[in-house]
């Protein structure tokens, strides 16, 4: 009887253990990442990354396929501004809270194919401002801190997509 109320115990603590461990895993990820980042680039700003490749984690999971670039937000400190050119082929502006949702974003791809040749002017915002003070396409983060992530294709020549993340920027905005 001694040993069937331990297996069950066991059991339960193992069921309701899986719950917990897949409520804070995408926080405890995020948190490495922003700590990590933070650490390597600072934050409010951008970074090109290198074209991965098998070895790559900068970013969770990378395609060899495609570029990355990467601002790790604080909102804490005020909005910010995003600028990025947008090119021809594929490519995208994401922005993710703590918890790993995709909150928010653009791209060149199918509705919104008319911001090719563009400069994608985005204004971040935290929770507590206001999206009518500001101008342009607003977009308001759920959470103070997170990470905008842009990505542009890399088949093929990717001399335009590598040129426009270079031209990209992060930077608090102005008041």
């Amino acid at each position: 009887m001694k040993l069937l109320q331990w297996l069950l115990g066991i059991v339960v603590c193992a069921w309701a253990g899986q719950y917990v461990l897949a409520l804070l895993l995408p926080y405890l990820a995020m948190e490495a990442l922003y700590f990590l980042g933070d650490k390597r680039q600072g934050h409010n700003q951008l970074v090109v990354a290198a074209v991965p490749d098998e070895n790559s984690r900068h970013v969770v999971r990378p395609s060899p396929d495609l570029l990355y670039a990467s601002c790790i937000y604080n909102l804490k400190e005020g909005a910010l501004t995003i600028e990025a050119p947008v090119p021809a082929r594929y490519w995208s502006m994401q922005f993710y809270q703590m918890n790993t949702d995709n909150y928010a974003g653009i791209t060149n791809q199918r509705a919104e194919r008319d911001r090719v040749g563009s400069i994608a002017n985005v204004t971040l915002i935290s929770a507590d401002q206001s999206p009518e003070n500001y101008e342009g396409d607003v977009i308001q983060s759920p959470t103070s801190r997170g990470v905008v992530l842009l990505r542009a294709s890399a088949m093929g020549d990717r001399s335009q997509q590598q040129a426009a993340l270079d031209a990209s920027i992060c930077r608090p905005a102005d008041p």
